[in-house]
Parts: C-alpha cells; sequence; structure tokens
C-alpha cells in the first residue's frame, strides 16, 4: 500500500494519544489500524501540551507501532488542537462574480478564504496587538447566498453576487506551536489541523441533522468541548474547564488514593459489582459499595453537569432540542441524568453519540464506533475531506509546505517553515543604561531591517491568509546593531596631563572616569557604568581633589611665581611649591624621608620609594588584602575625609580608607606594622 494513500491522525488528549490510519473507499473512510497510549506523566494538561518531549515521547511510540503493522513509514501526520483558549469570530463576506462560469472549486475557497481574512481583521479589532498571538484552526460555514438567494452548496451554480457566513475559530499560537514541535521530533510534519470539537461535530452529527438544534459536548480528561448546531448550520463553539479529571480528582479527596487508582475506581463505578477494591496511599487494601461509591462522587458529576450545561446554554441561548456526549467522560455514572436536568430538558433528549451516525461514514470494527473515539475519527474524516479538495499547500521559498486547515496567514506559514520569531520581525540593538555624573543615560540600539514578504509576486503582511498554490516569498529581517558608546561618545576627546604638587606627581585636565577608575578614550561603555568627567584644570579644582584643608591656593607658586588665585590655570608640566621654599624647591629636591599615615586607622610608615617617585594611593593595595575577583560592594577610597583616586599623591600625615563599601573601614588592616 502506497504511504500517500493513508491518513495517520494522532489525537493528543490529556488522558492519552490515540493514532489511527485510515484510507478513503469510496465515500467512506476505511480504518485500518489504531493503537492507543496512556500518558506517564501529566505531560498535557486540560487538553494543552505542557511538556513537549514526553507528549512526543508517547505519541513516538504510537507511531512506531502503527508502522509496524502497516509495513511502512508514516510522514504526515493530521491532528486537532483542543480549545481550552478558544476565540471565535461570525463573519459574512461578499465575492463579486462574472455570471457566465459554472462555481468551482476555486470560487468556494476564494469566497472562503476572503471571509477568513475578515474574521481575522475582526479579530485584530476586538483583541488589539494581541490577535497576532492567535492562529486560525479552522471554520464552519453557516450558510451560503448567491443572489440573494440561500443555497446550501454554491457548487455548480451560476451567478453574480455569492455570499458565505462562518464561524472562524482561532487559537493561541503557542498551543498550535507547541503540537507542531512535538509532532516534529518525531519526524512528523502537520498536513492539516482542525479544532476538536468541529471534527468530533463531524464524526457524530452528519450535516443533514444541523438543521436540528443539537449540542454536541465531547466530554475529556481535562476539557469538555461543546459545539452546537441549528438552521442547516453550526451555530457556535465554547468550552469548560472542567471534565472527567474532576471526577477522578474528587475520588482521590475521597478514598486517599492515588490519581491511577482513582480512575480505575470511576471506571468501576459505571460496570454492574456490588463492591469496588481499591489500595490507599498508604499500601492498606479496601473497598466500598458501588452505590456509596457513587454517592460520594455525586457532587463532583453534578458540578461537571452544571458546567457543560451553562457552556451550551452561552452559546444557544436555551436549551437545545438534544445533546450528544461523546468522548472518554461521556460514560461518567450519571452524567447524562444531570445535564439533562441541569438544562431542563427529557433524559431521552441526552444520549451518548457515536455509533449511529458514524456507521455511515466508518468502516470499521464496532469497538472504534464508540463515543470514546468521536474524535479521532472526526479528525480523520475532517481530514479526508480536506484532502479532496486537493492541493493543500503553499510555497515557501520554493519549498512545499502543508496547510494547517483552510485558515492559514502567512505568519502561520513562516512558523511552520522553522523561521524564528526574530528573524520574522527582528529586534532592535540592545540598549546600554549608563550614569553620567549620577543622571541616568540609555544609549539605543539600532533598529531593524524589516523582513521583505511577497505573496504571488505582491507585497504582503503577516496577516494575508493564504490559499492552496500560493507562493511565499521571504527574505529574513535583520537585527539592528547592538548600542555601544565609547568614553569619549561621552566627555570628547580627553586632555589629561600630570603637574607636580609639591615635588610629587598629581593628574590634571580633562578625563573620563568609570566606576572609579580612570579610562582611556575607547573604553567600551557597560551596562551600569557609572561615568564621570572629571576637569581639573584649575589650581583650586586640584586642591579641591587632593583634599587640601586650604584651599585658595595662598602661599604657593607655580614655576616659581605665587599664584594668582583659584582660578590659575594648570599646563602639562607645572611645578607647583610652597613660596618660602621656591628657591630651595628649585635648586634641589629635599631629603627622602620615611612617610608616617594613616591606614583604614592604623598607624604606618612607608620607606622612600627605590624609584625615586612620590606615593600614591594605589601603591597601598599592595598592603592590604582585597581580592578584586571576590567584591563587597564598591571600592571606597578616601584622603583626609575626601573621595579620592587612585593615582592620588599622598604625603606625611595623611588619613587614608581603602576598603569594600558594604564593610567598616577597620575590617582591613594594614598587613605591616608601624615604627
Amino acid at each position: 500500500m502506497k504511504t500517500e494513500e493513508l491518513i495517520f491522525i494522532l489525537d493528543i488528549g490529556t488522558r492519552s494519544v490515540i493514532g489511527m490510519v485510515a484510507r478513503p473507499k469510496g465515500e467512506m473512510l476505511e480504518l485500518l489500524a489504531a493503537e492507543r497510549q496512556e500518558h506517564s506523566a501529566r505531560a498535557v494538561v486540560d487538553g494543552q501540551i505542557e511538556d513537549i518531549a514526553g507528549t512526543a515521547r508517547v505519541a513516538g511510540e504510537v507511531k512506531a507501532r502503527l508502522e509496524r503493522t502497516m509495513g511502512c513509514e508514516l510522514r504526515q501526520v493530521h491532528v486537532a488542537a483542543a480549545g481550552r483558549v478558544l476565540r471565535t469570530e461570525r463573519v459574512l463576506c461578499t465575492l463579486e462574480l462574472d455570471g457566465s462560469e459554472p462555481i468551482g472549486p476555486p470560487e468556494v475557497r476564494r469566497l472562503e478564504t476572503a471571509a477568513l481574512q475578515k474574521a481575522y481583521e475582526t479579530l485584530t479589532e476586538h483583541q488589539g496587538e494581541e490577535a497576532s498571538a492567535f492562529c486560525s484552526v479552522g471554520h464552519s460555514v453557516v450558510g451560503y447566498r448567491l443572489d440573494g438567494y440561500a443555497f446550501s452548496s454554491l457548487l455548480g451554480h451560476r451567478g453574480r453576487q455569492a455570499e458565505v457566513e462562518i464561524i472562524a475559530t482561532f487559537l493561541p499560537s503557542e498551543v498550535v506551536e507547541s503540537l507542531c514541535t512535538a509532532m516534529e521530533r518525531i519526524g512528523l510534519s502537520v498536513a492539516s489541523m482542525t479544532l476538536e470539537p468541529i471534527a468530533a461535530m463531524n464524526a457524530v452529527v452528519p450535516r443533514e441533522l444541523h438543521l436540528l438544534n443539537i449540542a454536541l459536548v465531547d466530554v475529556g480528561a481535562g476539557t469538555s468541548d461543546i459545539a452546537v448546531t441549528d438552521q442547516g448550520s453550526v451555530r457556535g463553539y465554547t468550552m469548560a474547564t472542567v471534565a472527567g479529571d474532576e471526577i477522578t480528582e474528587s475520588i482521590m479527596r475521597e478514598f486517599l488514593v492515588d490519581f491511577p487508582m482513582a480512575e480505575r475506581m470511576k471506571f468501576a463505578a459505571g460496570g454492574e459489582g456490588e463492591m469496588v477494591e481499591y489500595e490507599d496511599v498508604l499500601g492498606m487494601p479496601d473497598a466500598v459499595r458501588r452505590e456509596e461509591l457513587l454517592a460520594r462522587i455525586e457532587p463532583a458529576i453534578e458540578a461537571l453537569a452544571a458546567e457543560i450545561a451553562g457552556g451550551i446554554l452561552a452559546v444557544n441561548g436555551t436549551a437545545p432540542r438534544a445533546v450528544f456526549l461523546v468522548g472518554g467522560g461521556s460514560r461518567t455514572p450519571g452524567l447524562r441524568e444531570r445535564v439533562a436536568a441541569a438544562l431542563d430538558i427529557e433524559e431521552r433528549r441526552v444520549a451518548i453519540g457515536g455509533s449511529n451516525y458514524m456507521k455511515r461514514q466508518v468502516l470499521a470494527d464496532e469497538p472504534y464506533l464508540q463515543a470514546e473515539y468521536a474524535t479521532p475519527v472526526g479528525i480523520a474524516l475532517t481530514a479526508m475531506r480536506q484532502l479532496d479538495g486537493g492541493g493543500q499547500t503553499v510555497l515557501l521559498n520554493g519549498t512545499p509546505l502543508p496547510m494547517l486547515g483552510s485558515g492559514m496567514t502567512v505568519l502561520d506559514a513562516l512558523r511552520r517553515g522553522g523561521y524564528p520569531y526574530r528573524q520574522i520581525m527582528g529586534r532592535s540593538g540592545r540598549n546600554v543604561v549608563y550614569f553620567c555624573d549620577g543622571v541616568r543615560q540609555v544609549a539605543r540600539g539600532g533598529l531593524p531591517t524589516l523582513a521583505g514578504i511577497e505573496v504571488n509576486g505582491e507585497a504582503a503582511g503577516l496577516a494575508v491568509l493564504l490559499q492552496p498554490g500560493d507562493v511565499i516569498t521571504f527574505s529574513p529581517a535583520t537585527d539592528g546593531a547592538d548600542a555601544a558608546p565609547r568614553l569619549r561618545d561621552i566627555c570628547g576627546e580627553e586632555n589629561a596631563f600630570s603637574v607636580e604638587l609639591l615635588e610629587r606627581p598629581a593628574a590634571a585636565g580633562r578625563q573620563g572616569w568609570v566606576n572609579g577608575e580612570p579610562q582611556p578614550p575607547d573604553y567600551a561603555i557597560q551596562s551600569m557604568d557609572r561615568v564621570e568627567i572629571r576637569a581639573v584644570d584649575t589650581l583650586g579644582a586640584l586642591l579641591d581633589r587632593m583634599g587640601w584643608e586650604d584651599r585658595s591656593g595662598a602661599g604657593l607658586c607655580i614655576g616659581g611665581h605665587p599664584v594668582t588665585g583659584r582660578d590659575q590655570p594648570l599646563r602639562p608640566g607645572d611645578r607647583i611649591t610652597r613660596a618660602d621654599r621656591k628657591e630651595e624647591a628649585a635648586a634641589s629636591p629635599p631629603p627622602a624621608e620615611r612617610l608616617a599615615l594613616t591606614l583604614n586607622g592604623r598607624a604606618l610608615t612607608l620607606p622612600p620609594r627605590t624609584d625615586g617617585e612620590g606615593w600614591q594611593l594605589f601603591h597601598l593595595l599592595n598592603y592590604l588584602d582585597i581580592d578584586p575577583h571576590d567584591p563587597h560592594g564598591e571600592i571606597v577610597l578616601r584622603r583626609n575625609g575626601a573621595r579620592a583616586s587612585y593615582l592620588d599623591a599622598i604625603g606625611q600625615g595623611d588619613r587614608l580608607e581603602i576598603h569594600w563599601s558594604e564593610e567598616d573601614a577597620s575590617a582591613r588592616v594594614p598587613r605591616i606594622p608601624h615604627d
């Protein structure tokens, strides 16, 4: 048997994964093989995949068993998504025709695609920017009109104005993407996708019954999906976030058992035995009468029935004429009767759906025509009808891409084609936030280059809906450049130079400091750097920075000439001396002497430096146990009570502090004793 003749479906449920392989046989669907595997952990919650790897592992086991049965490799899969966060839009769309040719499938697809585009635009109006995070997962036709007259089908008719009213369904892109990713992990590409209640409706409620006001409820383990028909079409979809798991969890609480044991007890409650045996979490065997078990879980069953009835009424406005219950949870003991009571209709109007109408469409063994298999059989039926339309692919940069149902947007195609979001939208370059003289500044990254998108040779947007055979040309967006500010961009070109103050070198001029350290002009500013622009271009500024007590400049000379005041400018190489010793200073430097000072509150005596130069603050790091790789806050540098820098000269009697900001100065004791 050729692989392309087969329809392979996977129903990813909260409790288990069901796989089926079928093929069209005339107008019927023939089921060839089926497998079921329960999840070993809670990989799917309320119908939505949360553990992709765990889900893929179970789905892979089902796929492998089916491949062994069929003797061929399965490459494409048809799936359905659950509607936990479902959005629906009901829209009417009109298409002008020339009237000379009969309407064929291409015209109907174009009409429905235009309606889907309108539905997406309506969703955008309702959801705003959040609409871009939703994907179309199918639609139902409410009705057609041709030149003002209602038709059940437009095929073969001639007319000038065709109308269609649809209900379009949308799910968050994360739901769709997680499902596609799980399939890709086991070597499968998603050939089509539909919504679970749409699939179940196609299996259990044939189109001729859409004239009746019927509600279909797919009671799964995590969600109860609801669809309602009336007057020949589907009126709407919704879901309840309660299902079979609520009954199981009620049994867990009532009888102190784990989840698997509670599941077995739930199924046994619907049997015929008088006693239900179980083992609690303490390992103690026990038993309960079936009637007592049902009585103790009755509140949970009533709550589930009330939620289902509320969902039906929210869509239908009133009680429907009949209700079909399908799915694994449909056989919950007493649920059928309580749904009827909650809707105030006769019990016989609520039935377990399944074989009666599935037999008209599906050739399969009896067990697979029951309510528990309505959704997987419906997925296969939906896939067969979509394949009958033919050409369900688009070309993305020359690569064929299967369409996910009939509502695929350009954004959907790009994501399915493997393009990450950043290549679709691009991102701005990273900003750099820093502080300059205490003021917060932001250097902004560059803007991205937008992606190029064309559909059939014309520019298109991400929300454009695609038709089978469309050709998409895509060139990825380019990220903007990251911000890379340099110190010179902030401070300008520096003009740092050195002067001599009382025979010791001192830094002067304009210079940029970063985090308390002088840095070169090409220093790359990092996020949260603290930049200071220090301009020491006058005698007063130099004395201020050096922490002199008398900062007027009185009694000092520059180059042997008395200073004129604090504002006297400094130039490279200036020698600043005391006025009463300027001649002696000009003749020769004073004899070297030991330097007595206080470091972190401890007396310290330093010998003359062997290179003949003066002592600077950074030299004292050799006498302290400070590890720059193990910081405790920021480094604190102080001279005579004023903030200082590493390059500051130190003199007799100076009071110095060097320590981390998160510790007291006394914690850093000099390593050598004083004289």
